[in-house]
Parts: structure tokens; C-alpha cells; sequence
């Protein structure tokens, strides 16, 4: 089939962006997460292996669509409103891997956690956008103001700037949609894509369209379930041990979620994060606190699998089951 065409109003063609994840016809308002804990970086020898293991994480949420990943800070607490620096690599490098290439100078300082992140593979993510590829939605940074007060202008990776009537904070990260065709207009002077401000879930709710992740840090249990940023909270929840319920793949059935949260522990489980957790009084294990708690790979060659690899092998093991119960 021919390539599909964008024109500029310089008469250059942008490639449309259906080379990367088809979007499909029907959109998903299904959300999964996923937790990690923080002690799996704790136990790579150096700052270089670290940032290798936590962009495999970042890069295995992106191949199933994972939504949110929250940093669980499994280890001993240093003491309230601390973040362990297992936990703060883990979040840097995945906001880092997360943010499209051409934001990242604008969105990401330097920091001495990312010194080798700009080694990873990408995750050539559908919204990881080239210069070439014209998409109906794009990421994009507010560069500055318009005159008297107008607009905003919104650096979309292009060689034009994208423009949007609501004035918005300079440096903040926006979603936009362009079009399916591009609209240019003048404004203060300046060619510019005409751009509406929408929220970065349209592109998953309206095209079912794959969109990145959030990230967060939870510092216990309590906070990974309590803080949940979606409004009725997770109402599927999945732990992952090797201690867990063993099943096969095509006969796992799971409860009908809208939102879904799928746990992994570090090197010494999650038994190891209740050990540590303010809500250890409750249970003196981790399995009460979730729906299903799934031994995944239960014929395990293996004496263990490193945390890396249970996100690769639970999700692909869950992914018949997950797509059949999201509402």
C-alpha cells in the first residue's frame, strides 16, 4: 500500500503516523497500572546497570499498554515525605523514557540519574512523534504567551508551533489535537497549526490509541491503593508471587474492571514490601490485600526471575484475561 500523505502549507508532505500502533475505530476507557518495587534497582551493581534495568521496565509497560506505573517504595522507610534513591532513579529514568525525544530539553532537567538514560532504546511509543509524521494528536510544551494577553503557542515537535486560545503556564505539558488534517492560520505574525487543548486520556478514550503512562511514587501499601488517580479507584487489583494461585493462561478469568492494578515486588517478593509497610498489623501476609494473587510462571526453570522479567512474563500471561474483562 502507497504511504500515506499530510500536506504542509509549504507544499511538503508530512507522513500520516499509522506506520507505528494502528488506532482502532473504538476507543478504551479501560486503564491498566502496574506497581514495581523499588528494590529491584537497588540490587543492580552500579548507576549504569540501574538505568538499564529501569528503562527494560519502562520499555515492557509500553509494549502492553500500561497506563500508570507506580514506583512502590518497598524498602525500610528513611522517614516521612523521604523517597529512597532506588525509588527516585526508577521514577527519572521512566518519566525520562516516557516524554517524547523533542520535549525532553524543555520538560527534563539535568539530573546526575539520568547520565546514562540517554542510552536506552526509545519506546517508540505512538506519541513519540517524529518531525515527518502529522498525527490528529500531539504532545506538546507551552513555549510562551500571545500578545495582549491572547493565546498560547505550544511546541508540538514541527517545524511550526501549534497555537490554542487559552492562555497557559509557559513550560507546562499539554495534549492536543490537530486535526486530521493540518489548519494553519496566522497568529501575532507567525504560521501556526491551529491546535484544542484536550486531556491525554482522549487519545485512548476516542481512538483507543495507545498514549504513554503516568508516573508515580508510592511510599507503602496504603498510598499505592489510597492514591489512586483515577476516581473510584482500581477496582481490579493483582499481586504476583511465587507463593500465589497457579492457573493457566486460557483459564483465567478476571472480574469486569474499568481500572486494573497489577503488583510486582522486588528480588524478595512482595512479602518483603509487607515486611516493611504500615499495614503489615493488618495481614501477616500480601495476598487479602488483592482480588487475585497469581503465581504466573509456576514451571519456572529458575531457582528465581528477576523483576524485569516477571513484568514481560505476568503481563503477556494476563493479557488473554485483561482485554476479555475491561469495560
Amino acid at each position: 500500500m502507497g504511504e500515506k500523505k499530510r500536506k504542509q502549507a509549504d507544499g511538503t508532505s508530512l507522513n500520516s503516523a499509522d506506520d507505528g500502533q494502528k488506532s482502532t475505530s473504538v476507543g478504551r476507557r479501560s486503564t491498566v497500572s502496574v506497581a514495581v518495587g523499588a528494590s529491584c534497582i537497588e540490587n543492580a551493581q552500579n548507576l549504569e546497570l540501574g538505568t538499564l534495568l529501569a528503562g527494560q521496565i519502562a520499555r515492557a509497560c509500553a509494549i502492553f499498554n500500561v497506563d500508570e506505573v507506580i514506583v512502590l517504595d518497598d524498602g525500610p522507610s528513611g522517614g516521612p515525605d523521604t523517597v529512597s534513591a532506588a525509588a527516585a532513579l526508577l521514577a527519572r529514568v521512566l518519566q525520562f523514557m516516557e516524554t517524547p525525544q523533542y520535549l525532553r530539553k524543555a520538560l527534563i532537567p539535568m539530573h546526575p540519574d539520568l547520565r546514562y538514560a540517554g542510552m536506552l532504546p526509545p519506546l517508540d511509543a505512538p506519541h513519540h512523534m517524529r518531525a515527518t509524521e502529522w498525527s490528529a494528536y500531539r504532545e506538546g510544551v507551552v513555549r510562551e504567551n500571545g500578545a495582549a494577553g491572547g493565546g498560547s503557542f505550544i511546541d508540538v515537535g514541527l517545524e511550526k508551533d501549534a497555537y490554542v486560545t487559552r492562555q497557559l503556564k509557559k513550560g507546562a505539558r499539554v495534549t492536543l489535537c490537530l486535526g486530521d488534517e493540518a489548519d494553519v492560520l496566522w497568529m501575532d505574525g507567525w504560521e501556526v497549526y491551529k491546535g484544542t487543548l484536550v486531556s491525554p486520556s482522549d487519545p485512548r478514550e476516542k481512538k483507543g490509541q495507545y498514549w504513554g503512562y503516568l508516573t508515580r511514587i508510592a511510599p507503602n501499601l496504603k498510598a499505592l491503593f489510597e492514591e489512586c488517580p483515577f476516581k473510584c479507584g482500581y477496582d481490579l487489583t493483582v499481586g504476583t508471587s511465587e507463593r500465589g494461585e497457579q492457573t493457566t493462561s486460557c483459564s483465567l478469568e478476571l472480574t469486569p474492571f474499568k481500572h486494573g492494578l497489577i503488583v510486582f515486588g522486588g528480588p524478595q517478593g512482595l512479602e518483603y514490601c509487607l515486611q516493611n509497610d504500615p499495614w503489615k498489623e493488618r495481614h501477616s501476609e500480601p495476598s487479602p490485600f488483592f482480588k487475585r494473587y497469581l503465581n504466573t510462571c509456576h514451571d519456572q526453570g529458575s531457582r528465581t526471575i528477576r523483576t524485569e522479567e516477571a513484568i514481560l512474563i505476568s503481563m503477556a500471561f494476563l493479557q488473554p484475561a485483561l482485554h476479555k474483562a475491561a469495560s
